[in-house]
């Protein structure tokens, strides 16, 4: 791989015209699982809300479904109905606090990438089903700023469904098909196809999608010109 300084010098688009054909505007991100490993910091947060309640910790099959889907649909599924209204009570007092977020670990070379993506002239946005606390994530890790929208479940219907994608492509008045959607799961997926957008799948072979990336050190080699 080129440095990182000859990638973010690159000609616009290079290797991802291959990839888009005929170019692309920009990337949409999702939060957990692509910028974040953040799956032990996800259930150690849902597990306090569940010991407040006095039910178990989640298992490992519910650990999988809490990385991918809504704080809500989490809560319903694991929590008795007659119940959910204490665990919503349980979840407002509860504030994504350093506690959760430092078990939160940065996937390599994430800050870097974005950096020369925009130096290359990339929009880069986000779509996840976290809610508006991802603004301080973002800054905990100092990460603010390069994401334009970000959407959030507060602004627009959880993944699968597609709003929060269209969002992002109706704020940069971009053609769907020259804008990526860089997720980790199957509801990921699912809102790149309903959006009728590509979908380029992170760390995960099972998805269908139109790349399948190992890692940030990968995409930086699509910010290469092409022929090199």
């Amino acid at each position: 791989m080129r440095s990182i300084a000859a990638a973010a010098a690159a000609p616009r688009h290079c290797r991802f015209a291959e990839i888009f054909e005929g170019g692309i505007a920009g990337l949409i991100f999702d939060c957990d699982g692509v910028l974040f490993d953040s799956r032990d910091a996800n259930a150690a947060y849902y597990n306090h809300i569940l010991a407040r309640l006095g039910l178990p910790p989640l298992k490992k099959e519910e650990e999988a479904f809490a990385h991918m889907v809504s704080t809500t649909e989490v809560l319903q599924r694991m929590v008795p109905e007659h119940r959910w209204a204490e665990a919503e009570e349980i979840r407002k007092a509860t504030t994504y606090s350093a506690s959760f977020m430092d078990a939160m670990k940065p996937v390599p070379l994430v800050r870097e990438f974005l950096q020369a993506a925009k130096s290359a002239g990339l929009r880069l946005g986000m779509c996840t089903n976290r809610s508006d606390a991802v603004a301080a994530v973002l800054e905990h890790y100092r990460l603010e700023g390069f994401f334009d929208p970000v959407m959030t479940i507060s602004r627009a219907a959880p993944k699968p469904a597609p709003q929060g994608l269209l969002a992002v492509i109706e704020a940069w008045n971009a053609p769907r098909c020259a804008v990526g959607y860089i997720g980790d799961s199957l509801v990921d997926q699912q809102a790149a196809d309903a959006a009728g957008i590509p979908f380029l799948s992170f760390r995960n072979n099972d998805l269908r999608a139109r790349l399948h990336i190992k890692g940030f050190d990968e995409l930086f080699t699509l910010l290469e010109p092409c022929g090199e």
